[in-house]
């Protein structure tokens, strides 16, 4: 018999994402860009953004928002405490006594919060 693929994640609508077909890791921010800007994950197999990252003006990360959320794998359940999709994940400078020169940590999984 053969193995169930693993489920990575799933997006609001149920749809799974398996292990092995995780889209690309986000390449950026786009150096062409002027001032604030995204840069798109695009999910491929599935047909849809997979992952938004944005930048400031200075093209330091500001947020993720993911379109997804991690499952257990072998049982494709939804983890528990972490936010269905849409949620966001800030970013915070690492070491606020040096500064962005620091590098930045993305922060834990929270509602997305909604522009004004």
């Amino acid at each position: 018999m053969p193995s169930q693929p693993e489920i990575y994640a799933k997006y609001a609508d149920s749809t799974p994402v398996e292990k092995s077909a995780r889209p690309s890791r986000i390449s950026g921010p786009d150096t062409n860009a002027i001032g604030p800007h995204s840069v798109l994950r695009w999910d491929t197999i599935n047909n849809r953004i997979y992952q938004r990252r944005e930048y400031d003006a200075n093209n330091h990360p500001v947020r993720d928002i993911d379109f997804t959320s991690p499952t257990f794998p072998r049982s494709g359940r939804m983890r528990p405490g972490h936010p269905r999709p849409p949620h966001q994940h800030r970013f915070y400078i690492n070491d606020p006594k040096i500064g962005t020169t620091s590098g930045f940590i993305r922060g834990a999984a929270e509602l997305l919060e909604q522009p004004d």
